[in-house]
């Protein structure tokens, strides 16, 4: 009811993008008064900004009190009621950028999957897309078209997809070695293509052999016989369950926008062959490209795991500031040693390992490449990942790519987060 007062004297404040003045979303008023939600981008915020019609979504529905709130100046809001006017709704200041999220729907063109992207500093949320999407403006009238769709329109893969991580777990599996020997120095295998435990066997992509590795080349060569190994051998499945949910996995998120809980459920009663597809992001484990995001960032920024932000500042009518950001730190998830000795085992990924493509960029980017089986195996179906950040020691993101169905020989994720580098960037 204090809900429905407050949307009939208060004219739904505007969302903006981050540079204050770019409209996401507006209400226009026509000349008998009739207020109508306008989307200006069409589909291309409509999983994060939302829509207001059937309940609300995205931030619409999230920051429902602060759009129809108004802190306009006293005297206006007088007026306004002498007038028997509604007062003007504050303005929602987003992290947003258009220009990369464009960018981010460009690049994923037809392919189904998500882009994120997160300021490695503040956490500050400046690409969520997910594809498909839909038309904002018109989610009313297409409604029914809409919830009977049997791809997941609505669902916001980047924060609500849950998907097998494939290597790029293999940065869990990393701390969870050094937690367990301090070091990462003392490792060395001899990949053979194969390897076999137990009646089962992993094998590395293509059946490369990669031979004599030490842990930096096993990580840039996302060597699964190598990973497969030490789960089996060397990592205690209990260090491996506690790094995992460390890092948070198995954990709600207090996010400002709905999002899946990445599961991990690894014990050790598990058979073998289990520890060795977990070890490798298959099994069991689900994971969001937000959640990756979030690891990466946290190597990235020395162990301080940053919470997606959305939110820049709360504007008035009158131009005058309400609130400030809602950046916060979901906490320091490893300590500085760890985060610095995966980010140094992590750059020969992108040198000379499965991302090597990146290190024609005029400046330095480190992550983790992922390809991760789904469905029937015989059926050579994948997932393909990046995520990594630019390690500028200025401005730096990170950036999470996934392409639903494009591991299947043809491995796009890690070129399109190129590309979104040198977008951000500009070169």
């Amino acid at each position: 009811m204090r809900q429905q007062e407050a949307e009939a004297q208060v004219t739904r404040g505007p969302i903006l993008a981050s540079d204050g003045t770019t409209v996401l979303a507006d209400t226009v008023t026509d000349a008998d008064g009739n207020e109508t939600r306008q989307y200006p981008y069409n589909s291309l915020f409509a999983h994060t900004v939302g829509y207001e019609v059937y309940g609300g979504s995205g931030l619409e529905l999230a920051q429902n009190s602060v759009l129809t709130t108004s802190h306009a100046n006293i005297v206006t809001q007088v007026q306004n009621d002498l007038q028997e006017e509604k007062k003007q709704g504050d303005s929602l200041v987003t992290t947003l950028n258009p220009s990369l999220q464009q960018e981010a729907q460009n690049l994923l063109g037809n392919m189904q999957g998500a882009v994120f992207v997160m300021d490695e500093d503040t956490g500050d949320v400046l690409v969520d897309w997910s594809n498909p999407s839909f038309d904002a403006n018109t989610v009313e009238e297409n409604w029914d078209t809409l919830v009977s769709s049997d791809n997941g329109v609505f669902m916001n893969r980047a924060m609500q997809g849950l998907y097998p991580p494939g290597s790029t777990f293999k940065m869990v599996t990393a701390l969870a070695y050094y937690r367990q020997y301090g070091t990462f120095d003392n490792f060395h295998y001899n990949c053979t293509g194969s390897y076999e435990e137990s009646g089962f066997t992993i094998h590395c992509a293509g059946y490369e052999q990669h031979g004599q590795e030490d842990f930096k080349d096993a990580m840039a060569n996302s060597c699964n016989c190598a990973f497969a190994y030490m789960a089996v051998n060397m990592i205690d499945p209990e260090i491996l369950r506690e790094t995992a949910e460390s890092l948070g996995f198995n954990q709600e998120m207090n996010v400002l926008l709905p999002c899946s809980e990445s599961t991990f459920s690894l014990t050790a009663d598990s058979p073998t062959a289990l520890y060795m597809q977990t070890a490798i992001g298959q099994g069991d484990t689900k994971a969001s490209p937000m959640q990756m995001c979030m690891i990466a960032d946290a190597i990235a920024n020395g162990g301080n795991m940053m919470l997606p932000n959305f939110v820049s500042r709360v504007m008035s009518a009158d131009g005058l500031q309400v609130s400030g950001s809602g950046s916060k730190s979901y906490g320091q998830v490893m300590t500085s040693d760890e985060a610095s000795a995966l980010a140094s085992v992590m750059q020969g990924v992108t040198t000379y390992g499965t991302a090597s493509e990146l290190s024609s960029l005029p400046y330095n980017i480190i992550g983790k490449t992922g390809t991760a089986e789904y469905g029937d195996v015989s059926a050579d179906t994948a997932h393909s990942w990046f995520v990594g950040w630019s390690n500028t020691g200025n401005n730096d993101i990170v950036v999470c790519v996934l392409v639903e169905g494009g591991g299947n020989g043809v491995y796009p994720a890690a070129p399109l987060a190129g590309q979104m580098f040198s977008a951000y960037f500009g070169g």
